[in-house]
């Protein structure tokens, strides 16, 4: 797959913060013309935690993190990370891939959550 270079800013580089902990994951995107602007230095581009995160949030039988996301897919930037049995008995479904599952805008609150990051 080829990049399309930005007509001003070239190669567009970004790079990706943690959704939980908010430091820098260690990568370095090129987003080049898909995005639209100048790229921001940091940017929340997927919801897959840093290293250190998945490790104390995610591993076997911690915890499964729901990552807000608009309806369009856009992450909102707000994550909560509960215990896996809460998971299982407030969605009745399987655990995701990686533990990561998206929920839309409001459905933390539904569930009780709260409005906190």
């Amino acid at each position: 797959m080829a990049l399309r270079l930005h007509k001003e800013h070239g190669l567009n580089p970004t790079m990706p913060v943690c959704i939980v902990c908010g430091k820098e994951k260690g990568e370095i995107v090129l987003l080049g013309a898909a995005y639209k602007e100048q790229a921001p230095m940091h940017m929340l581009f997927d919801p897959e935690p840093c290293d250190a995160c998945r490790k104390k949030y995610l591993e076997k039988g911690k915890g499964v993190l729901l990552a807000e996301a608009e309806s369009d897919k856009r992450l909102t930037g707000r994550c909560w990370v509960i215990k896996e049995a809460a998971f299982k008995k407030i969605f009745n479904v399987p655990l995701p891939p990686k533990r990561i599952a998206f929920a839309e805008v409001g459905l933390a609150e539904k569930v009780g959550l709260g409005a906190e990051k």
